[in-house]
């Protein structure tokens, strides 16, 4: 089971399940039925990362990015770096991270012709200095970078510290760098969204929740940008999202580092 074909399942467009295997689309419908709101939240994650790369790279300035668990290249939304790139050209540097071999041998067949400043490599969150390594050979550190976690800190238990490997990227950053990140909680509804997580983590997907404090401390030290941490179709929302259902069980920000 990939999380990579599972969110493209999820999405409900044809296009972009055609990547899916019958299996992640059972899984989805599992979901589905015990009432999990598994389209809705990953449209919702969607359109919050177009609109948080968007702000990044046209509001901030920002022409570099490490995007941690890219999964599967989309088909009918842009990239991060096709956003990046509208707004930068050839100064644009994006570097997707995914600990999936499948995923990024497809990113790497997608985007062959991207340019010389995209790179596709595999790597996991929870090795951090593996991580560093690469932003330091592949990217400019004298230059602000954006770290992009969207749909992954609640895949990693508190028992691989994914606060101090947060932690750890961003301190190796310049300022005026900036953290975007989603992640399930199961405040509103914890029935469903434990249930929820107990029949990803049975798949193979392991899925854990946190509560909004616990999200929040992802981004301490950083100064938030626009509403700070909300529901994710609450962050600066636009008539572009009409397709992103509103969701009460995942939070969204992003933070500055200054």
């Amino acid at each position: 089971m990939s999380s990579a074909r599972v969110h493209h399942a999820a999405l409900g467009d044809p296009a972009e399940a055609r990547d899916s295997y019958p299996g992640d689309e059972a899984l989805v419908q599992q979901l589905v039925g015990i009432g999990y709101p598994v389209h809705a939240i990953a449209r919702a994650t969607r359109a919050f990362h177009l609109r948080a790369v968007t702000h990044l790279v046209r509001d901030l300035g920002i022409g570099q990015i490490v995007e941690i668990g890219p999964g599967l290249p989309p088909h009918t939304t842009p990239a991060t770096h096709h956003i990046a790139t509208r707004h930068h050209h050839n100064r644009t540097r994006v570097l997707y991270i995914d600990h999936d071999p499948e995923v990024t041998a497809h990113l790497n067949t997608a985007y062959e012709d991207a340019g010389s400043g995209i790179r596709s490599l595999t790597g996991d969150l929870r090795q951090p200095d593996d991580i560093l390594t690469d932003i330091a050979l592949h990217l400019d550190l004298r230059k602000p970078v954006a770290l992009v976690a969207t749909g992954v800190l609640d895949q990693i238990t508190d028992d691989d510290h994914p606060h101090a490997a947060v932690r750890r990227l961003l301190n190796a950053l310049p300022t005026r760098s900036a953290l975007v990140a989603t992640h399930l909680t199961h405040e509103h509804d914890p029935q469903t969204i434990h249930r929820a997580a107990r029949l990803l983590t049975d798949a193979g997907l392991p899925t854990y929740p946190r509560g909004f404090e616990e999200i929040a401390a992802f981004f301490d030290g950083l100064t938030p940008i626009g509403p700070g941490l909300v529901p994710t179709a609450q962050w600066h929302p636009t008539h572009t999202d009409n397709h992103a259902p509103p969701t009460d069980h995942t939070y969204s920000a992003i933070g500055h580092l200054t």
